[in-house]
């Protein structure tokens, strides 16, 4: 009857009711979690009360947020101690993220994720994932009762809330920078995580930010390539070949200078933002290869930049161009490095890179050890018969094993290519390369190949975890720029030194796009093919005329 629907609806706010309040007392479920003994842990998570207070909104907002803080964080906190094993040390549990007297701005679940210990961080995981498990049986709080399309709706609307403000906490991605790649994988694979990673990207913010890098790594590859070929022309030529005065040409070399102002203000923007939050992120940010890749690659084209810029003749050392050759290779490094955001397959390519080195990197310790025995003794065997090794030999005709070019002649035997010549010298020497061929083409070659290969495979099978771990890189580093970038008006609970660096980063914002727009400025002018008497006459010229 209308009545018996009326009175189910009544009571079910009721006990919304009392779920909301028993979810608004401070760090609750940071107290469940924080419990020592696995088996307590898990059977009070496996009650339904405990599922449902999970479900309220009220249970991950930071202290400050909540609508009644008349309990103290520290009771909390006296509680939490108690249940906590005896043999462990407090500071153990309660590093200084945890630790801190009165309210934070910070949720109790990302302060979790930003505490050094490890079995912490690994329960913040968990709490993610068992809720991103929750269903309707876990909702309905009677057990003999089967749900029905109401609950089914009433479930469905507390998932939407409580997903909704796990995405509006401050900092929650970006302290997952502090995970272990494992921990990182796990985590991105949850569906809550999953729903803030897309959120997150389609914002027009993430959009622009994603746009821009993708179009400024194209031009900071292509354009240094354009430059370089440039000036090693001239360089050759000893300045006779003119600068190329095509149009192409100009704007590759211009916008190659531009995009390195932007990545300038990307890695300054990352180094403001993560700090700004905490200093172990920013450490920890640098603690990746394709992060110190990207580190780098930006140092270096800054360094060519400038002495490009302020050099008119453009011609240079030969010791120059070993610079260029590293910069060339770390700016296409830092094109892949972004790829692997765009796709899972890219991803999963270019992160079991690093897998692979990881892996067969004590095969190649045992492989230049081999190298330097085997030349070694080739040396010793070689060089003692001087008919072999006269001492008035020219260098070019000698036998490869009486110069220090030794070890790079056995790394090339190693892969097959010898001369039978080497060897016939003395009797000892044909043991010796029988003995290196069998090792090294036969035996080392396949066991590399098989150590690359289960590699491979095994990034292949956690592609879904890797390209979910590419993601959450790239969004953390998006949402700490985003925070940072934000107006005055969203800052009002910022403290006097966190205000400070966000002004100094704008104003060195303000100062890039002044920069970037006097490179466009000096392109402008040349495709004008005029010479006004200043800068900002040509950019006016060019726009209005």
């Amino acid at each position: 009857t209308a009545d018996d629907k009326d009175g189910a609806a009544d009571g079910e706010e009721r006990v919304q009711a009392i779920i909301d309040r028993v979810a608004q007392i401070p760090s609750l479920m940071k107290t469940i979690l924080l419990i020592d003994k696995n088996i307590d842990r898990k059977r009070i998570l496996s009650y339904k009360i405990a599922k449902r207070i999970m479900l309220s909104p009220f249970s991950v907002l930071p202290d400050t947020q909540l609508p009644e803080t008349k309990n103290s964080t520290i009771l909390s906190q006296a509680k939490t101690r108690d249940l906590l094993s005896s043999g462990e040390e407090e500071e153990d549990y309660f590093p200084e993220s945890l630790s801190q007297k009165g309210p934070s701005n910070k949720s109790w679940l990302v302060r979790m994720i930003e505490t050094e210990y490890k079995p912490i961080k690994q329960r913040a995981v968990d709490y993610l994932e068992l809720l991103s498990d929750l269903t309707v049986l876990d909702y309905i709080l009677d057990e003999d009762v089967s749900p029905k399309a109401a609950d089914n709706d009433l479930f469905l609307q507390s998932q939407e809330k409580i997903f909704s403000e796990v995405e509006k906490l401050k900092y929650l991605i970006p302290a997952m920078i502090l995970l272990e790649d494992s921990e990182q994988e796990r985590v991105a694979l949850t569906p809550v995580i999953q729903r803030v990673l897309d959120n997150s990207i389609i914002r027009p913010f993430g959009i622009t930010i994603l746009f821009c890098d993708f179009i400024f790594h194209l031009f900071f590859a292509f354009g240094w390539r354009s430059i370089s070929i440039v000036i090693l022309e001239v360089t050759i030529t000893n300045g006779k070949v003119e600068i190329s005065e095509d149009h192409l040409e100009r704007f590759l070399e211009s916008m190659f200078y531009i995009s390195t102002v932007y990545f300038i203000w990307r890695l300054m923007g990352e180094v403001f933002s993560t700090s700004v939050i905490s200093w172990k992120i920013l450490r920890a940010n640098y603690h990746t290869f394709w992060a110190l890749v990207d580190l780098v690659s930006i140092i270096l084209a800054s360094i060519v930049s400038l002495n490009i810029i302020l050099d008119e003749e453009r011609i240079y050392a030969p010791h120059w161009f070993g610079l260029f050759a590293v910069v060339t290779g770390f700016l296409w490094l830092k094109l892949l490095s972004f790829l692997k955001v765009m796709n899972p397959t890219l991803a999963t390519l270019v992160l079991a890179i690093s897998q692979i080195l990881k892996d067969v990197l004590l095969l190649l310790l045992i492989l230049a050890i081999s190298m330097i025995a085997f030349a070694d003794m080739f040396y010793l065997l070689s060089k003692s018969d001087v008919t072999t090794c006269p001492p008035d030999q020219d260098p070019q005709d000698a036998n490869p094993y009486c110069s220090p070019i030794r070890y790079l002649d056995i790394f090339v035997q190693i892969l097959g290519q010898f001369d039978y010549g080497s060897f016939l010298d003395h009797p000892l020497t044909i043991g010796l390369f029988i003995i290196m061929t069998l090792f090294g083409a036969v035996i080392f070659l396949n066991i590399l190949i098989a150590v690359v290969s289960d590699s491979y495979s095994t990034s292949c099978q956690k592609s879904t975890r890797l390209f979910g771990r590419a993601r959450l890189l790239t969004v953390a580093k998006i949402n700490a720029l985003e925070e940072i970038m934000q107006p005055k008006y969203c800052n009002r609970k910022d403290t006097q030194l966190v205000r400070v660096a966000k002004l100094l980063f704008k104003l060195l914002s303000f100062g890039c796009c002044c920069v970037a727009m006097l490179l466009y400025t000096r392109l402008f002018i040349f495709i004008d093919g005029d010479t006004p008497s200043s800068a900002g006459g040509g950019f006016l010229s060019f726009f209005l005329f």
